[in-house]
């Protein structure tokens, strides 16, 4: 009804609008990052931030629980994976903020949302590994980049916090595509295969494909795939051979298994953990619905 009628969806905002923004500011003030303490180098002294509660093994408030991090744990981290999630969600306080006419707060906001994703490249990218990497301090108080090839490296363009001419876009989709990295015949893997911690482990995060994850990399390469540029070609390939894998391993899962899983697993496509999982993994039906870009090669539709 909302979609139908503007002005309900409009009045609607306006009633959720102090809460999403007391909500927003309360996560600016809770997970900021250090950045002047450590002479580190940014466009924005204010723009980086750190999950709060890890512990050695674990940063359970990122939902990415095992994912290898910076280790020993520090106070100076920052991590790429929440930037990133701060970055999408000033977009979409900027964005909420046009659409009910309150202009002052969308200035507010698009300057956050430049300085953040500049901050996203002075702080994360590493020229050496070519990818983005949470950041630590070393013994010496000085600040360096621990880079772990998965999920949380390419977390910048799935947030789509990148332009279709970024110079760093090149390289994500050489991570994504390369089969001893990122890329399994069932979807995306959480970390790459190359990575000393590869199914190690709990191996929650440090292998398994995730449907919510690679959601968001096929809405990200259909959204590169329909800018021109560059990388159009690839990420047209690249996003019909992603969706039609994603559906493929969960509809033969289902027909074997009779459920829906959480994960998957890279090696073998099989599903693994929690099942009868509908939450994100329900997700397949969204990218069933995606538009063909592949010249018509039929996905499937039985579900």
């Amino acid at each position: 009804a909302h979609l139908q009628n503007p002005e309900n969806a409009k009045g609607y905002l306006r009633n959720l609008y102090p809460l999403l923004k007391r909500h927003y500011f309360w996560f600016r003030k809770t997970q900021w990052g250090d950045i002047k303490s450590y002479d580190r180098e940014a466009f924005s002294t204010k723009e980086a931030y750190r999950w709060r509660g890890r512990s050695t093994t674990h940063v359970l408030t990122s939902g990415l629980d095992d994912y290898p991090r910076p280790q020993p744990p520090h106070p100076g981290e920052l991590h790429t994976d929440l930037i990133s999630w701060m970055g999408m969600m000033t977009r979409s306080m900027r964005r909420i903020a046009e659409t009910i006419d309150e202009s002052d707060d969308a200035k507010e906001f698009r300057g956050y949302e430049t300085a953040i994703i500049r901050n996203i490249d002075d702080l994360h990218w590493s020229k050496k590994e070519q990818t983005y990497c949470d950041a630590t301090v070393d013994d010496y108080e000085e600040s360096v980049h621990v880079c772990h090839k998965g999920y949380i490296s390419i977390f910048p363009f799935l947030t789509g916090l990148l332009p279709a001419d970024s110079p760093r876009l090149g390289a994500i989709l050489d991570s994504i595509s390369d089969p001893e990295e990122l890329w399994s015949p069932y979807g995306l893997r959480s970390l790459s295969k190359r990575d000393p911690n590869y199914q190690t482990g709990e191996d929650y995060w440090r292998s398994p494909v995730w449907m919510n994850i690679n959601y968001l990399a096929v809405k990200a390469l259909y959204d590169l795939a329909r800018s021109h540029g560059l990388h159009q070609q690839r990420a047209i390939k690249l996003y019909t051979s992603l969706r039609s894998n994603l559906v493929d391993i969960v509809f033969k899962e289902w027909e074997r298994t009779k459920f829906a899983w959480e994960q998957y697993n890279p090696e073998t496509g099989e599903g693994q953990r929690t099942q009868h999982f509908t939450g994100w993994t329900s997700l397949v039906v969204k990218i069933m619905a995606m538009e063909d870009l592949g010249g018509g090669k039929r996905v499937r539709d039985e579900l």
